[in-house]
C-alpha cells in the first residue's frame, strides 16, 4: 500500500512486454511536519520524477535508435492524410529528423507487434516452397 510521499515507477523493457514496477518508499515521518520538512519532500519527489523521466527518455530513445540503426532499403509508399498529419507531427515534435525516419521507426514498431502474426506467415510460406519443390520434382521425374 502506497502512503503519501511514495513514488511508483513502471518501467517497461525495450526487448519484451514485462512491465517491473517499483515502489520508492518516504521513509520520513509525518508527525509534525514543518515547512522545510515539506519542502525537502517535495524536492526528493522532484529529483525521482526525474529520475523516472530520464530513465523513460532513455528507453525511448533506445527503442527509436535501434529502429533507425540500419535502414539499407528504401521502400516508396502511399500513405492517408491522417497517416501523413501524424509523421509530420513526429518531425515537428523533434523527436525525428524526416518522415522517413518516423515512417521506418512506425513500420519497425508494427512489425514487432504483429510478430506472431509473421511468424505465422513464415511458417506457411515454408509450407508453400516445399509444395513448389515437391510439384517440381514430380514434373521433372515424369520428363
Amino acid at each position: 500500500m502506497s502512503t503519501p510521499g511514495d513514488v511508483i515507477i513502471e518501467e517497461k523493457t525495450a526487448k519484451n512486454e514485462d512491465v517491473t514496477i517499483r515502489k520508492m518508499e518516504n521513509k520520513e515521518s509525518r508527525s509534525n511536519t514543518t515547512f522545510d520538512d515539506i519542502a525537502s519532500t517535495v524536492k526528493d519527489v522532484a529529483s525521482k520524477t526525474g529520475e523516472v523521466v530520464n530513465k523513460a527518455t532513455e528507453s525511448i530513445s533506445k527503442a527509436i535508435e535501434s529502429a533507425l540503426s540500419s535502414r539499407d532499403h528504401v521502400v516508396m509508399v502511399r500513405v492517408n492524410d491522417e497517416s501523413l498529419r501524424r509523421l509530420d507531427a513526429l518531425v515537428q515534435s523533434g523527436i525525428f529528423k524526416s518522415r522517413s525516419e518516423s515512417a521506418a521507426f512506425l513500420i519497425g514498431e508494427g512489425i514487432k507487434e504483429q510478430a506472431a502474426l509473421f511468424d505465422s506467415i513464415a511458417q506457411k510460406i515454408e509450407e508453400i516452397e516445399r509444395l513448389r519443390s515437391e510439384l517440381k520434382s514430380i514434373v521433372h521425374s515424369g520428363e
